[in-house]
Order: structure tokens, then sequence, then C-alpha cells
């Protein structure tokens, strides 16, 4: 395999390393700049050099790969909008705020969700971006996107994640350079009349009135979720339950759009303009459309990051094409990631970024071998082995990643890939044509329910797949090193089979080893060496754990339904090295250490003979006098939990301070956890 030996894959992976270092080490726009201007001179002077010489040095290469790694930090700094001087972070009063809606997010029960890019604060120019939520009520509606909104609330920090297993929404946020959020309701903000429409504006205004002239053709809602997620590019409105059966089934990546769809739209495109070949000039009159239509739809269906790989992906490959170039896939990939990483760093941290990379990769290396152990001769041998080994290696591919973030693997993946993909081109061919007939009203009453029937039998089929939950494996611990082992192990793999030679076979032996240190190390270092005793933040609820070693004790007041449901209790029961588990009902005193912790719930009993805790606990709202508590029991520390009213808390935190004593709000300072003594 000559990927690892082409010199643009030696620059993107200097190109990673140096957005790395500049991501984790937060090193200065200047400091950045410095570097890669002293390197950049010293390659200069290489390069002057090397050209005189005849057999090349490995200096010049060296120094090459050093200042694109400086490159990497000079991107990460430049696009790290933090630093840019006019951000809002760096005004220290702010009075009032302007900003503009520039992407309308999925929507949860209680608020309309949107990322809003900073115009103005305290009437002076600014930048950044924000979370913007508002309330959801009878007279508000979604804001359209370049709606500019004025208000005087202002924007605080977005709370990093309450428990130790809870996904870290805030660190996904700060991928996204969004440092703060802001609630707002009806009456809070006022909207401006006569707004100049940006790119994104008509984008959105287009997928807006498409998705009202498939209302207007009765679209029942999963159809209409399903197709404007494999069309459009929007899964807003595909439903929780949707989305899992297509998670479950193994068949997620196609709600998503990427190089497949892009792929078959591509196909599609050529075959339509290829009778302009015909005239003078047609072939670049062909290749100005076929890149013009495709950055379009990248450009409608919202930029995401497998939109963007895909098109910059068959872009290059649609140019190498025109100009007759011989083209390499690998190369291909490899060129696309490298720019795109130029100018989207943080894409780097997406994982649909990810997962489409690693998928890709894996079906140009390992689906060329499926066809080397057998090639059938009949036109559908060939096309179900084709089908079947492009969704092997893909899974390949994206396995280790999909442990990684997911933890569960669908065991029928083939079964759902075999059936819709070979469907896929003329279900995405009829419905380009379904969105352009109705988005000139002349979509006729059959076609639409044509249509409709044939993605309804789609969701019915993922929704039966899916319903066989014991092909679905879950509960699958995998850590960051464990998932670099796997991947070692599958590139020193591929290297072997392209070039099977015994320096290879020994690279892929060492890559074991490797991979089983990984491994070995990971689970030493993650083996529970301490005891803990953690009250975990759960709304209307108090769910406490005791862990000794590898057992773990959970206390909860859940009923059996709400206990199944609960992602918290399911996360402490997936834990790694936890042998025993067992489940009581709450107490109100426990032994820590030396002292006790007492609870006190809504009942607000706390007398008790001789006990003098040294934490309390207050949960279920209690009715209670807090400065009398403090008074008698004198504590050391106050934990309240999310079963409390927000009133009571405040309340608290006063009469906590008043009197001098730690308060712990599990609901802003997340999880609270003792060491306990062995």
């Amino acid at each position: 395999m000559k990927w690892l030996n082409f010199t643009v894959t030696k620059l993107t992976f200097s190109l990673i390393f140096g957005i790395l270092i500049g991501y984790y080490f937060s090193i200065s726009w200047t400091t950045s700049c410095f570097i890669f201007g002293g390197l950049f001179l010293v390659l200069s002077i290489f390069f002057w050099i090397a050209r005189k010489q005849f057999i090349q040095t490995m200096g010049f290469g060296m120094i090459a790969l050093i200042t694109t790694a400086s490159l990497g930090m000079v991107i990460e700094s430049f696009h790290e909008e933090k630093n840019h001087a006019s951000h809002y972070n760096h005004v220290e009063h702010t009075e009032n705020i302007q900003f503009r809606i520039h992407e309308v997010l999925k929507s949860n029960s209680y608020y309309h969700r949107y990322v809003g890019k900073v115009l103005r604060v305290n009437d002076s120019v600014a930048s950044g971006k924000i979370l913007v939520h508002v309330r959801k009520d009878s007279t508000m509606t979604t804001l359209p996107v370049d709606a500019i909104l004025y208000t005087e609330k202002l924007p605080v920090e977005i709370k990093a994640a309450l428990n130790p297993t809870s996904f870290d929404y805030k660190a996904y946020l700060n991928d996204r350079y969004i440092y703060k959020q802001v609630y707002l309701k009806t009456g809070e903000f006022l909207l401006t009349e006569n707004v100049p429409k940006t790119l994104y504006g008509y984008a959105a205004t287009l997928r807006n009135t498409i998705h009202s002239r498939l209302l207007e053709a009765n679209f029942k809602t999963d159809e209409l979720a399903v197709i404007e997620a494999l069309l459009l590019g929007q899964r807003q409105q595909i439903s929780k339950e949707l989305q899992t059966n297509y998670a479950n089934a193994g068949a997620i990546h196609i709600l998503a759009i990427s190089g497949l769809h892009v792929g078959i739209l591509l196909f599609l495109l050529q075959f339509l303009l290829n009778p302009l070949e015909r005239f003078n000039y047609g072939k670049s009159l062909k290749l100005l459309l076929l890149l013009s239509i495709l950055w379009s739809f990248a450009f409608v269906s919202g930029l995401s990051a497998s939109v963007v790989r895909a098109v910059t992906m068959f872009t290059a490959i649609v140019i190498a094409t025109h100009f007759r170039r011989q083209t390499n896939t690998l190369q291909v990939l490899t060129i696309s990631m490298f720019f795109l990483l130029l100018c989207k760093p943080h894409f780097l941290f997406d994982v649909g970024f990810q997962l489409s990379y690693a998928a890709v990769f894996a079906i140009v290396v390992f689906q060329p071998l499926w066809k080397k152990l057998w090639n059938p001769r009949s036109f559908f041998g060939k096309s179900f082995w084709g089908l079947l080994t492009v969704s092997l290696s893909a899974q390949l591919g994206v396995l280790p990643l999909s442990l990684y973030y997911f933890h569960q693997f669908p065991g029928l993946f083939f079964v759902a890939n075999l059936t819709i993909v070979p469907l896929l081109g003329i279900i995405l061919a009829f419905g380009i044509l379904v969105i352009v007939v109705a988005y000139f009203q002349w979509l006729p009453e059959f076609l639409s329910t044509l249509y409709s029937f044939i993605i309804q039998q789609m969701n019915v089929f993922v929704s039966w797949i899916a319903s066989h939950e014991q092909f679905v494996l879950t509960a699958i611990p995998m850590r960051f090193l464990q998932m670099i082992g796997c991947y070692l192990v599958l590139i020193a793999l591929a290297q072997y089979i392209h070039l099977p030679k015994r320096r290879q076979l020994k690279v892929v032996l060492y890559s074991v080893l490797v991979c089983q240190g990984l491994w070995f190390f990971d689970r030493f270092q993650a083996f529970p060496t301490t005891n803990s005793f953690a009250i975990f933040h759960q709304t209307k609820a108090t769910i406490l754990a005791k862990q000794q070693g590898t057992y773990l004790q959970l206390f909860h007041d859940l009923d059996s339904s709400a206990t199944a449901k609960n992602f918290t209790i399911k996360q402490q029961r997936q834990k790694d090295f936890i042998e025993n588990i067992t489940q009581d009902c709450l107490q109100n005193v426990y032994a820590i250490n030396d002292s006790y912790l007492l609870r006190i719930d809504s009942l607000g009993m706390y007398k008790i003979p001789l006990l003098k805790p040294e934490y309390v606990l207050l949960s279920n709202s209690p009715k209670v006098n807090l400065n009398r508590v403090i008074a008698e029991l004198k504590p050391k520390y106050i934990i309240a939990d999310g079963s409390n009213y927000r009133s009571y808390i405040q309340r608290w935190k006063a009469a906590a301070k008043k009197q001098k004593i730690p308060f712990h709000y599990t609901g802003e300072k997340g999880f609270f956890s003792i060491s306990l003594e062995k």
C-alpha cells in the first residue's frame, strides 16, 4: 500500500499533529505565527540548497513536515474565535447583545434552539457564536435563519457535564466555537425588521419552501422527516424513536448525507449533462455545471462535515477526470482531508467527519481484497458480493470509532445495507424529482402517494430489523488508547495484505503487541483503586452510589420503569471492572469514613441523638430552616441534589454563604464525590 509513502499523506499527518498541539496546549496566535515564520524561513533556505543537489537529503523533508505541523498550530489559533480581539468574551460588563440566527437546531420539549452569531455587544461591533434557547409558547413560531435579535438578557456559561458518565455538551459546543448560551422568552427580545439575507438565509428559505410544499402534498411526519434527511441534510424533524431504529439496524448513515448520496447525485448529473460534450466548450460547461450543482447542494444541505468531505473529494475526482489525469482514490481522499482541515481545523474533532473518512478509507483499502477472495461471474453474484463487501469494509473501518463513541454494534447491519443501499439510487432520484415538481407545485397526488409509500416501507423494514434487539450488542467498553491500538493493527494488516512480504508481517506482529500493550496499560490505568461515595444530579430524583473496588451499590427512589430508562443508572451498570451491583432504597444516614452523611428528605427530620454528620444532603425539598440545621448539626458541607425546588436552592445557598459553610448544588457544580478510606 503506497498511500503511506505519498507526500500529501505525510503532510496531512503533520498538519493534524500541529492542530492537536494548538488545540491541547492553547498556543497563542503571536507565538504560533512566530514559530511558523521562523520554520518557513529555514524551509526556504533548505529548498534553495536542495535545488542544487542531485541526491536529496532527509533534512529538507523533515523541515517541511515540521513547518506543516507549525502551520497546523497557526490555523488552529487563527480559527479559535476567542483569540479575536472583537470576541464577546473580551467584554467585561455586558449590558445588551445583538445577534443573527445562523442555524436552526433540533428543538426540545421546552425550547426552540438556535446557533446565533454575535453582531454587537453594548452597541459596539463584536463577534463569536452563542447557543440561543427561545421558550416555546402559543405565540412563538420558529425564528428564521438571518433573523436579528436584540436583548438585554445576558449570555451565561454553558454547564459542563453534571455526571461523570454524561455526554459533555459543553466540550461538544466548544469544539464548534460556542462558549455561552442565552435563554429567552417572548417579551425579552426585539426582532429587527427588513434584515438583509445572507447565503445561509437563502438556503434556509429554499429548504423551508420545499418543506411547506411537501406538507401540502400530505406527507406524514416520519416520511417527511426521512425525505428531508435524505435529500436536504436536515434531521431536526426525525423522532428519537425513528433515529434509534436506524441506529440499531446499522443504517443510520443513510440518514446523513455523505459520499454515498453525493456519488449517486454525481452519477445522475453526469448522465443528464453528457449531451453537452457534443458542443464546442461543452466539456468545460459540463465541468462548471457539475461543480456548481454539487456545491449548491452542499450549501443547501447545511455544509455538514460529511457533506463537505464528500463534495470536496468528488470535486477533485471530477477535475482530475476532466483534465484526463490518472487519479488515486486514496490520494484524492487525503488531499480533500488536507484542504478541509486547512479551512476548518475543528472538523478533526467532528464524529461525522471521523466516521466518514474511516468508512471511505476502509472501503478503498479492503474492498479490492474481498474481490481477490471471490470474484463471481454472474451479474447477481457480483452485485450481491460487491454490496456485502462494501458494507463489511465500511463497518470494519468505523468499528473502533463506533465502539469508542457509542459502545454498541448492530449485528444485522448487512441485512439493512444489502436491502436498502441497492434501492437508494432509485429512492434519491425519485426524491429529487418529487422535490423539484413539489417546489413548482406540480406534484400529482399519485406521485406523492407512491413516494410516501416507498419511504414508509423503508421505515417499517428498518424498524423490523431494529426490533431484533438480541442482535444489537450494547455496553461494549472501548477507550481511547484501545481504539488507537485497533487502528494500528488495521493499518498494519492492510499494508501486509497489499504487500505480503516478511517485513510487513513483522510490522503486523509488532502492531498486535503494541495494541495489547495499550489495552493492558489502559485497563491498568482505569482499574478502580479508590473507593468512593457519589451523589449524582438527577431531576426530580435522588441517586447515590457507593463503590468499593469492583462492588457497586446504588441507592435511589425511582420506580422499576423509571430505573430501566434512567441514563445515569444505565451508565453506572456498564462501568468497567464492576463485578457485583446491588440496588437499594434510600437511607437517611450513611457511614462515610469516620463520620456520617445525613440525608434530610421531604419529612424534614434531622434531629437524631448523638449524630453529628460531616455532610448534610438536602433532597425532595425539605421544609427546614437551614440556619437552624447548621446551628444544631454543625456540618462541614451542605449538598443539594436535583430533586429540590429551585426557589429552595437559592434560599439555602444564601443561608450557607451567610454561615460560611460550603454549599454544593449538583445542578450547577455537578455530581459530588467523597473518597472513602479502605
